[in-house]
């Protein structure tokens, strides 16, 4: 008759009564841990994009956004190293954001005018930066010189103006200089309504503010660099 410890000893008894677990197992404390430093790390960029927002990315500090959202200052620089790095991840995802948005109107209107799809971009984008804090502090900080943000408002400038020179290549629009000034026209003008629009409160929503300094441009530009295409067969008479 084997004694407890032979027992113990066989491999058949110690298979049954040791588990192997690999991975994290769903609802652990490491599960847990994660899903709050995941929470930790979106509340600092939202406190931190009210605050650039609305005071503005040079007179917001660490200490104005640690005491703001009562984040512990381990905490802040865990996910954090600096102020700027906040500031790159909003970058980022205006970044984002505005591809995924002139993707989403390009599909949409295939068969649209070059205005057309301008017009669909600049609507789109003038609900999105109205309507979230963290989109319109990206947006922004596209312009903050103190930061590296990878040339964020020239990526918006060149996306926009391969629209144009796509018209302009096909012959929808006459290749003016007005013309290759537009996509600058517009997204420093959306930028322009977006700070005055904080600075200056008035009964006029943002995204009217937008819609009307994007429409102004759009008419006054695309209505000279138009193609005015005559009938065929028409017959000019003096």
């Amino acid at each position: 008759m084997n004694s407890p410890v032979e027992s113990a000893n066989v491999p058949e008894n110690a298979a049954t009564t040791t588990t192997h677990r690999v991975g994290r197992v769903p609802g652990s404390k490491n599960s847990a841990m994660q899903d709050r430093a995941v929470r930790t790390r979106e509340a600092i960029i939202t406190v931190a994009a009210r605050h650039f927002d609305t005071d503005g990315y040079g007179h917001t500090s660490i200490n104005t956004i640690s005491s703001s959202g009562k984040f512990a200052k381990g905490a802040m620089y865990y996910h954090f190293p600096s102020k700027e790095a906040i500031a790159e991840r909003l970058i980022s995802d205006w970044n984002r954001t505005l591809d995924e948005t002139i993707s989403e109107a390009l599909t949409a209107g295939s068969s649209s005018t070059a205005g057309e799809k301008l017009a669909a971009i600049f609507t789109s984008l003038a609900h999105r930066i109205t309507e979230d804090t963290n989109v319109r502090a990206g947006m922004k900080l596209t312009l903050e010189p103190t930061i590296d943000n990878a040339a964020g408002f020239a990526h918006w400038v060149d996306a926009i103006s391969d629209i144009i020179e796509t018209a302009i290549t096909d012959g929808e629009l006459t290749d003016t200089p007005t013309a290759h000034r537009l996509a600058w026209n517009l997204c420093a003008g959306t930028i322009g309504a977006a700070h005055a629009s904080a600075i200056r409160r008035e009964d006029i929503d943002l995204e009217t503010r937008i819609e009307d300094a994007v429409t102004a441009q759009l008419v006054g530009t695309l209505t000279s660099a138009c193609v005015i295409r005559r009938p065929p067969n028409q017959v000019t008479t003096t």
